[in-house]
């Protein structure tokens, strides 16, 4: 697992900020705020054991502004998914409200992508959206585009009532296979 930490600095009108990939920066408090923002609509506040988990196991670029007095308070975050190898899944980009509008958003997707050109072997960095807006911000940042046809690709997807309805699904078919095959078996 990659252990290397990346830090950017930039000012934004009279303010400091600091992007930093140091999970020992980032409050989980934060994290736990930002899910529950209605701005991230696909994400919820966790358990703590959860978050933890899903903080260990991915790259997150943790916001912050930089006080007068030198601390950090945070007011976004990015997260990457990755095996640091081939794969590079953006998530839960999130900027507080009263920090938009200051090009910190655009900063946040441009260290984003400095971190997945350094994936050695990437073969993608890929991203969810519904918004437009969002799609020309990662095509323009990112090189981004939505996959088609012309890729010869299907980006595809399930969530957790789709995945639970199929395998009831796959079990009765199997329990079916099984019995079949069992009647058959008798009629020997």
């Amino acid at each position: 697992m990659d252990t290397k930490v990346w830090q950017w600095k930039r000012s934004a009108g009279a303010q400091d900020f600091l992007i930093s990939t140091s999970k020992e920066l980032l409050p989980h408090s934060f994290v736990q705020e930002a899910f529950a923002d209605n701005a991230m609509f696909w994400a919820k506040p966790m358990s703590a054991e959860n978050l933890k988990t899903m903080l260990d196991n991915s790259c997150t670029l943790g916001v912050y502004r930089v006080e007068s007095d030198g601390s950090l308070t945070p007011v976004g975050m990015a997260r990457l998914v990755t095996d640091f190898v081939t794969l590079a899944y953006l998530t839960d980009v999130f900027l507080k409200e009263d920090t938009r509008g200051l090009g910190l958003g655009k900063w946040m997707i441009h260290c984003c992508r400095e971190v997945a050109l350094a994936v050695p072997e990437l073969r993608f960095m890929l991203l969810l959206t519904g918004s437009e807006q969002a799609q020309q911000l990662y095509r323009r940042e990112c090189g981004m585009e939505r996959f088609g046809d012309e890729h010869a690709l299907a980006a595809m997807g399930a969530r957790r009532p789709a995945l639970e309805t199929c395998t009831r699904s796959t079990k009765l078919a199997e329990a079916g296979a099984a019995s079949k095959h069992q009647s058959t078996d008798n009629a020997a």
